[in-house]
């Protein structure tokens, strides 16, 4: 039993090891952060992020597809589970509208975090941040998960407003590294100056 533990373990610390390249890369520093925008950009672009999330999580309206430039024909957005982009309005209101996700979706948090924004030009800006999602649907259990997404938005006459959006999952991979470093306790990471996962994403 115990030499099937070190095979399992071995496995296990090899694949962590062919990928934490890409996982567990050094954290960007801040000077770099900051030449990417103006404060007052940051501030403006930022806030549209936080009212996305806050208009996913209250599952009223209005909707998230609110804060999109109106008078863009073709306005993009994919969503994790999506296979492609849904792109123009009509897909719009069918993602955002229907009679059928409203009664899918019980209940939804969307907590962005470690937003960052940078500058395309005067009036265009792409901004990246985390987000924690936790959602309930149908009669399924409540369930969460770490996401990263990417907004491309337009200054429009109304404020800055979203042309793009895309949520990017974690790999599984990186799902199960995660697990497993979350199983640690606290006292045993202390030990080597590591902190879980969910701190990066507001929570710890």
């Amino acid at each position: 039993m115990r030499g099937l533990i070190y095979a399992i373990i071995s496995i296990f610390a090899l694949s962590a090891e062919a990928f934490a390249a890409g996982h567990d890369a050094p954290r960007n520093s801040a000077d770099a952060e900051a030449t990417l925008s103006t404060a007052e950009v940051y501030e403006e672009v930022a806030e549209v992020v936080r009212k996305f999330g806050a208009y996913f999580t209250d599952l009223e309206d209005p909707q998230p597809d609110a804060l999109f430039d109106k008078n863009d024909p073709s306005p993009m957005y994919l969503a994790e589970e999506m296979s492609d982009w849904v792109i123009g309005w009509q897909g719009f209101e069918w993602y955002f509208h229907t009679p059928a996700r409203d009664k899918l979706v019980q209940a939804m948090d969307y907590t962005p975090s470690n937003i960052r924004v940078k500058s395309l030009s005067d009036d265009l800006a792409v901004a990246t941040w985390f987000v924690w999602a936790e959602f309930k649907l149908g009669s399924r259990p409540p369930v969460g998960e770490h996401l990263r997404a990417t907004g491309i938005m337009r200054k429009t006459d109304e404020g800055w407003k979203m042309v793009y959006y895309a949520e990017s999952p974690i790999s599984a991979l990186a799902y199960i590294e995660d697990l497993y470093e979350a199983m640690a306790t606290p006292e045993f990471r202390a030990r080597f100056n590591r902190n879980p996962k969910k701190e990066d994403f507001g929570l710890e």
